[in-house]
C-alpha cells in the first residue's frame, strides 16, 4: 500500500479514470472527516473481479453515467467502522454495521455524484443496498467497466469498487 497522491487525469481520458481518481480523493475525505481515520490507497485494477468482502455496501447511480459504487470490508471492519461512525460501543456495533457501511458507501457515492456534476454529469443516486455474510459474491455481467481501489485503514484491508456501464466511455 502506499499512500498515493491523487493523480491528475488528462481531460480526455475515459470516465472511469476520472471517476476513480474522483473515488480516491472523497473515500480519503470520508474517513478523515467521519471517522478521523488515515486511508492508504494501493493502485487501482480495472480488470476486475469485485474482492470477497463480508460487508458489502452499495449504491447505484443513473444519469449521463449509470452504474455503481461498492465499500467492500471485513466484517472486522465494518465493525471499527460503526463504533467511530455512530460512537456506538463494542457491543452495539454488531446491530449497527449496516446502517454504518451504508451511510459511507452514500457519502463516498454522493461526493463523487457532486465531483463529477461539477465536470457535466447529470446523475441521480439511489439508496444503500448492504450485504452481509460469508459465502457470496457479487459480478456485473457486461459491457462494463470496472475498478477495484484498495486501500488500507489502520491494519483494515478494504476495497472501493465501481461499475460503470459501457466501455469507459470517452
Amino acid at each position: 500500500m502506499t499512500t498515493a497522491a491523487t493523480k491528475t487525469v488528462a481531460a480526455d481520458a475515459p470516465v472511469v479514470e476520472v471517476m476513480v481518481t474522483q473515488l480516491i480523493a472523497v473515500t480519503r475525505d470520508v474517513f478523515a472527516t467521519m471517522l478521523d481515520k488515515t486511508v492508504e490507497f494501493g493502485e487501482p485494477s480495472y480488470t476486475g473481479p469485485q474482492p470477497s468482502a463480508n460487508v458489502v455496501a452499495t449504491v447505484g447511480f443513473a444519469g449521463t453515467l449509470s452504474g455503481y459504487v461498492s465499500l467492500c470490508v471485513s466484517y472486522e471492519a465494518a465493525l471499527e467502522i460503526a463504533q467511530a461512525l455512530l460512537g456506538s460501543e463494542a457491543d452495539e456495533a454488531p446491530a449497527l454495521v449496516r446502517d454504518a457501511a451504508g451511510e459511507m458507501a452514500n457519502m463516498i457515492a454522493g461526493s463523487v455524484r457532486t465531483a463529477m456534476a461539477d465536470r457535466g454529469e447529470t446523475v441521480g443516486i439511489s439508496m444503500p443496498i448492504v450485504t452481509v455474510g460469508t459465502d457470496f459474491s457479487t459480478a456485473a455481467l457486461r459491457d462494463v467497466s470496472q475498478a477495484v481501489c484498495p486501500f488500507k485503514v489502520g491494519q483494515q484491508n478494504m476495497f472501493v469498487y465501481l461499475v460503470l456501464q459501457g466501455k469507459g466511455r470517452h
